[in-house]
């Protein structure tokens, strides 16, 4: 189950473009049959020549220890690699391990920048995180109107915490902080990169 967890998880940070996609196809079909040492030989020329879905990947198999050493740091580069190269998936991940010091120094204000971009990119988990950082002013300024937004995109996901929140929301903001988050939500368009 986890090897299937993990495999999806590589999947997912893999680019749509059919070029990126083919380029890294032996890489994801060795991970996902259990044999690492041809996923790392796959990915890693492919992470050294800067594509961000095998920097994810390879950070992705640091992260779980699969094929290498489990490693948090070396995840940690890897995955903020890619986040830089527009890695939607890569970004929730970095974003994560700077929000729980997993790898690198925990660093709040690292943490939202780098789940907002992902957030953005319609990333719901991102999205749920990023809705919590605003109502508790966690890396970020306290404002119910952008937690209210955040947490109305991951609810549109099916994220039942998203929706809590937004009921939570619905109840405690001023009437000027909901004009203002009904104004976010319709002008909201997800980010490419």
């Amino acid at each position: 189950m986890r090897r299937s967890l993990s495999a999806l998880a590589l999947l997912l940070s893999l680019t749509q473009t059919p070029s990126a996609f083919a380029d890294g196809v032996a890489g994801l079909k060795a991970y996902e049959a259990g044999d690492y040492a041809t996923a790392l030989k796959e990915f890693l020329p492919l992470a050294e020549a800067g594509q961000a879905s095998a920097q994810a990947a390879l950070g992705q198999m640091y992260l779980d220890g699969h094929g290498v050493p489990q490693d948090p740091t070396q995840a940690a580069i890897w995955l903020e690699k890619a986040a830089n190269g527009g890695n939607a998936r890569a970004r929730a991940q970095i974003g994560a391990l700077y929000a729980t010091g997993t790898g690198v120094q925990q660093d709040e204000m690292k943490a939202s920048y780098w789940l907002i971009k992902a957030a953005n990119q319609n990333v719901r988990q991102s999205q749920r995180f990023m809705a919590i950082r605003f109502y508790k002013g966690e890396g970020v300024p306290q404002d119910k109107a952008q937690s209210f937004l955040y947490a109305a995109l991951c609810a549109k996901q099916g994220d039942p915490d998203g929706q809590a929140l937004l009921n939570q929301l619905a109840t405690e903001m001023t009437p000027e902080e909901k004009l203002r988050a009904q104004a976010l939500l319709q002008a909201w368009q997800p980010s490419v990169n």
